[in-house]
């Protein structure tokens, strides 16, 4: 949000200022008369990951949500039939096991992992899916929203999808992708320095990597003990 509308708010600030406000205003009148440039909607930095720790996490929450729930009736009966209710009266756990073992057995993303071999394993537990609540269908899916967008590069592989109806809605994370913070993924890449022979490596988002020259690591391996100067074909946004 900062490199967005060019402030610098900490980013331990949680809670939403004026000065974001009026920001936000000034950059939507701003685009309004054609300046800055308008977020595309395929662009992988608008996207972020939903772990299967956070199905789990909304899952809880609903338990609780019964629990309390059920809590509130135990403890009404007990006033209406001037009971004296108990703690094992009150905490059942029988909420928690109702609704894990519904998203176990009838979400829509809920799988039984392939272990014909430890391959096959490790790639099935690195699947992306944009199917579920929430998400696409098969049948309403464009073709636009199937496009391979370039800001996929290092993080979802372009071939390893599945085919028919849902093609390039469900796929898997690149070789050396990796979930960063906020569900973003991140691919690794190193930096060059121009006359040093120094190289670090970064684990880059979508939303950092457009702000780098980013040249085809293919290209580099196979020219890296030329010494005379060379032009690499390159993405820069």
């Amino acid at each position: 949000m900062n490199r967005r509308l060019n402030i610098d708010i900490p980013e331990n600030n949680t809670f939403l200022l004026l000065r974001d406000i009026l920001t936000a205003a000034d950059h939507l009148i701003g685009m309004k008369f054609g300046m800055g440039t308008v977020d595309n909607m395929n662009h992988l930095k608008t996207k972020h990951i939903r772990s299967v720790a956070d199905l789990l996490q909304d899952q809880f929450g609903l338990a609780l949500i019964c629990l309390e729930n059920l809590i509130r009736g135990t403890i009404c009966r007990a006033i209406r039939y001037k009971l004296i209710p108990t703690p094992l009266n009150l905490v059942t756990s029988t909420p928690l096991t109702t609704t894990y073992e519904s998203f176990f057995g009838l979400h829509p993303l809920s799988q039984v992992l392939y272990q014909t071999n430890p391959l096959t394993q490790i790639v099935h537990g690195r699947k992306l899916s944009s199917l579920g609540p929430g998400g696409l269908t098969g049948r309403t899916a464009s073709f636009r929203i199937r496009d391979i967008h370039p800001s996929c590069y290092g993080c979802i592989s372009p071939i390893d999808t599945s085919e028919g109806i849902n093609v390039r809605l469900i796929g898997s994370l690149a070789i050396h992708a990796r979930i960063g913070c906020w569900g973003c993924i991140e691919s690794p890449f190193y930096e060059i320095f121009e006359r040093l022979k120094r190289i670090r490596m970064l684990s880059l988002s979508p939303s950092r990597d457009e702000y780098y020259m980013v040249a085809t690591r293919n290209f580099l391996a196979l020219n890296r003990g030329i010494q005379e100067e060379q032009i690499v074909p390159a993405r820069y946004r």
